[in-house]
């Protein structure tokens, strides 16, 4: 099989940023300055997740709650953003 293809392959932090026109086309449906937001917010989702697992790897309680809670703030805008743009605009919560 080949390493495109492994299942367990971890999240590679230095692949290349897709330009704004990439993005624009790879979503058929949303305004571009949602999609814009949409990418930022994934990208500190991301982020954080790896600062929250480095400081539990370090032992750092401190700093692991607080990328947690700063993890759980944007995942939080994340959903919304995602559920904006599959309602077209109109505010439905996504159900957890």
């Amino acid at each position: 099989m080949s390493s495109r293809h492994r299942q367990n392959r971890q999240f590679d932090e230095h692949l290349p940023e897709p330009a704004p026109a990439e993005l624009d086309a790879a979503a058929p449906f949303g305004d571009s300055q949602t999609m814009q937001s949409l990418h930022v917010a994934s990208q500190n989702v991301l982020r954080l997740a790896t600062q929250t697992y480095n400081a539990a790897a370090r032992g750092d309680d401190r700093a692991a709650h607080a990328a947690r809670t700063s993890l759980e703030q944007q995942l939080g805008l994340a959903t919304r953003l995602i559920d904006e743009l599959l309602s077209g605009g109109t505010h439905q919560a996504t159900m957890h």
